[in-house]
């Protein structure tokens, strides 16, 4: 199984839409406004994915998640 197949099982949608609305420049505020989800929750899938993805901040999520193109 290929890294971007066993990551695609780890993240769940949630993450993968946070960290592909963060790429495009949406705060986490715009995030919880456009998915109606609460704020706590969508801290919660950062948190999630940045684990999952060993990455120390968001930014770099973005960057490993896109390089292993599981965001675009």
């Amino acid at each position: 199984m290929s890294m971007k197949d066993k990551m695609l099982q780890e993240l769940d949608p949630l993450e993968l839409r946070c960290l592909s609305l963060a790429a495009r420049g949406r705060t986490r505020d715009d995030i919880s406004r456009e998915t109606d989800i609460c704020r706590k929750k969508i801290e919660q899938a950062f948190a999630s994915a940045m684990e999952k993805l060993q990455a120390g901040n968001v930014a770099e999520a973005i960057f490993r998640a896109a390089r292993m193109d599981l965001i675009s």
